[in-house]
């Protein structure tokens, strides 16, 4: 599978037509059909559906794996490259994948006290969750990876990022759980809630709930929190999740609750074992220790420990 065909089908897949794709890539529209037709034959599968009326093409459920495959060849292609080019220089893009939380801040630190130091190299951030954020790593497509605890980290060295979030419950200003200081497991039995499905994934709160788990009126699931938000503003119902991420000021019309026994999420910042980093990232994780290690420090200044 060429490189140069995986790139034409990409803007073939963008611009949702042969003739529109051609125009882009200046070449004529009979050589990009005959590449195309190509590579349905190289596959083994018709990447578009054939006898669609409408003037843009539709991809096939083949060509839909084929479009997300053929993006993370090329940009690897494309990351390799640049590597290669770059050679110790310290330089270049640094990937990280992550999943919203607050400890990100420790992360934006390190990556401007990077920028300070390095002024050439560059943080691109991959918002996603769990599944995304572990598919990422391991196909190379990100250099770091924020996994939320606990994950199977077998195949991972890893940082554990202090500070884990708070989880407690997002809910209109007006609810009436928002006169709680906090939130018990007895207190959400019969409310509508929209869960992470992450979260939900790995049974990680079923140990807080207990007994009161077995009847939860769960109404809808997330990824993002700030798309959520909008579902609890709308009332549709409340959002467990950590706090901290979404805007919460005076007129928003939310407020957020913390979970009476408390509950905390950890964040581990991993790589994949035995992976030889980029200068870039090598230098963005030294930096990153380093930002951690004053960050533990101060907490443990702060507890009156030594």
């Amino acid at each position: 599978m060429e490189i140069r065909i995986l790139r034409n089908f990409i803007v073939v897949v963008q611009e949702e037509g042969v003739t529109a794709a051609a125009d882009v890539l200046r070449i004529s529209q009979p050589a990009l059909s005959r590449q195309i037709k190509e590579l349905e034959h190289e596959v083994g599968a018709s990447l578009f559906v054939r006898g669609n009326r409408s003037r843009s093409l539709e991809l096939t459920d083949e060509g839909r794996l084929l479009y997300r495959r053929a993006r993370e060849i090329v940009e690897l292609a494309d990351r390799t490259k640049s590597e290669i080019a770059a050679g110790e220089r310290i330089e270049g893009d640094v990937h990280i994948a992550a999943a919203q939380s607050v400890v990100m801040r420790l992360v934006g630190r390190a990556a401007t006290r990077l920028r300070e130091c390095h002024p050439d190299i560059r943080i691109r951030l991959h918002d996603g969750f769990g599944a995304d954020i572990v598919e990422w790593l391991n196909n190379g497509l990100a250099d770091f990876g924020v996994l939320v605890q606990p994950t199977d980290m077998s195949r991972y060295d890893h940082l554990v990022l202090p500070g884990g979030d708070e989880v407690g419950v997002l809910m209109r200003d007006d609810d009436p759980l928002a006169s709680h200081d906090a939130i018990r497991a007895r207190d959400l039995q019969g409310v509508p809630l929209i869960m992470p499905q992450g979260a939900l994934n790995r049974r990680e709160y079923s140990g807080w709930f207990g007994r009161y788990g077995r009847n939860l009126n769960i109404v809808g699931t997330m990824n993002l929190s700030y798309n959520a938000s909008r579902f609890v503003q709308e009332g549709y119902g409340c959002a467990l999740g950590y706090g901290g991420i979404v805007d919460m000021s005076a007129g928003s019309g939310l407020c957020f609750r913390p979970l009476d026994p408390p509950l905390h999420g950890s964040l581990s910042m991993a790589w994949k074992k035995d992976q030889t980093l980029t200068p870039a990232a090598a230098a963005f994780l030294e930096t990153l220790r380093d930002v951690v290690a004053r960050e533990e420090d101060t907490e443990g200044r702060t507890d009156g420990t030594d």
